[in-house]
This record gives structure tokens, C-alpha cells and sequence, in this order.
């Protein structure tokens, strides 16, 4: 679901690996090439159940990585979802892949029913990071950290922004402004405060079901967003898309 290549060393590359969704499979974790994908080892495993669903650098240092872990099955009968079980979180390193701990410090665990955590990390403050959370209703939504992960509070917690996140969990912030973030769900919603309040700027009513946001580092008016019908842009910050 996730590939994250190195900035600066094309031949570095991280590859979130989901495994298969209907059952243990050991090959669930995250990867790390060095030769240019010709061959992996995996650098982050937690069991058979969880796979690795997101991974990012940071914008400043490529040497620090951050990785979402997903315990999650998805039987075949099911149309609601995955079934959850313990061993999601989000985990940082500092050292390029070589050791990972968990990120807490405020976030939901298994306790809430914690599951898949979307990131978004603030390109102009890289110790700005947002996350998506599922979990329970008193516990899931929008999280910040503005101190690299250590510490989290809840800024939001509309489902509407973090629900059904089996289909989505997609978060971008601006280039040049931490305040600025999107989040795809339904509709592709933005705040301008840090995650607390929350407009639709495409697809409501009636949403595509949006699941990537690309936001141009350079000139962040022009959006680009990947929704199961194809590609729409934008090349004035949301007004028009085409």
C-alpha cells in the first residue's frame, strides 16, 4: 500500500507490505531495499496479523522514518470492514530502518480498538505530524504532535473526516503552511487551523471516494487527487477541478 524512496539516495527504499488481507501471512511488515529494489530484507515485523500499510521519511532527515502498522483481517463474508486485532501502532526510527520503537505518548491503543493510522507530516515543520486514527468513537479521529511523535492530543474526532478507515486514511499537509491539511475520505476535506475544523473542497455532496492527495512541493495551489473513477486536479488550491 505504501513506497517511500529516499530523497537523496534513489537506491533507498521502504515498501509497506499489507500481506494478504484474509489471513496470517508471514511476509506482512515493512521492507527496506538499498539496491534499488533488487533485493529486500525486512526491517519491521510485529506478527503474522499485522502488516505495514503506511510509510513516509521525514522532509528534513532521511534517516528518520515513520511507519503505520495494521493488524487487520478481512474475512471473506464480511462487507463492514476488517476484523481488528492487537498490534497496530505507529512507529518512528531514527537510525534509517535499522530500529524501530512505538509511538504512544497520548495516542489510542488496543484498549480503544486502535486499528489504521494515516500520516501527514508538515514539509516547513517536520516535527509537526498529523495522524489519522481509527478507533472507537470515544477515541478515533485527528491526532497532532508538534515534537516529532513524542506526545499527541485529539484536535478533531467527526467521523465523517476519519470514518471507514478500511477504504481511506489519507493525509497531506501543505508545503508551506503546517496549519494546512487535507485529509481524502468520501469528499477530500481541508483545514486551515491545524486539523480542528474541516471543509469539503471536493466531492460533497455525492463523494468519489478519494484515496491519494499529491500536493505540488513547489506551488501548493495545484492538487492532484487519485479517486476510483481516475485523476481530478486542481491548479488553484481547490476552487475548479478538471
Amino acid at each position: 500500500p505504501s513506497i517511500a524512496v529516499d530523497p537523496h539516495n534513489p537506491n533507498r527504499v521502504f515498501a509497506a507490505v499489507l500481506g494478504h488481507a484474509y489471513g496470517p501471512n508471514p511476509e506482512r511488515g515493512l521492507y527496506r531495499s538499498t539496491d534499488g529494489g533488487r533485493t529486500w530484507r525486512k526491517v519491521l515485523y510485529r506478527n503474522e496479523n499485522t502488516g505495514a500499510v503506511e510509510v513516509t521519511f521525514d522532509p528534513d532527515n532521511s534517516q528518520i522514518v515513520y511507519a503505520s502498522m495494521w493488524a487487520a483481517q478481512r474475512p471473506p463474508w464480511s462487507t463492514g470492514g476488517p476484523l481488528l486485532a492487537p498490534g497496530s501502532g505507529l512507529y518512528k526510527s531514527t537510525d534509517g530502518g535499522d530500529t524501530w520503537y512505538q509511538l504512544k505518548g497520548g495516542l489510542p491503543g488496543w484498549k480503544d480498538k486502535a486499528g489504521r493510522i494515516g500520516i501527514g507530516i508538515a514539509p516547513s515543520e517536520p516535527n509537526r505530524i498529523y495522524a489519522w486514527v481509527q478507533a472507537d468513537a470515544q477515541a478515533g479521529g485527528i491526532y497532532v504532535s508538534d515534537d516529532g511523535g513524542r506526545n499527541w492530543k485529539r484536535v478533531n474526532h467527526e467521523q465523517r473526516i476519519w470514518g471507514r478507515p478500511w477504504d481511506f486514511a489519507c493525509l497531506r499537509v501543505d508545503p508551506q503552511h503546517p496549519n494546512v491539511v487535507y485529509a481524502a475520505n468520501t469528499s477530500t476535506y481541508r483545514s486551515t487551523d491545524g486539523g480542528v475544523r474541516w471543509t469539503a473542497i471536493k466531492g460533497a455532496p455525492g463523494g468519489d471516494d478519494y484515496h491519494t492527495i499529491w500536493i505540488n512541493p513547489k506551488n501548493p495551489q495545484i492538487i492532484a487527487l487519485a479517486a476510483d473513477q481516475g485523476a481530478t486536479i486542481s491548479v488553484h488550491g481547490g476552487k475548479t477541478w478538471s
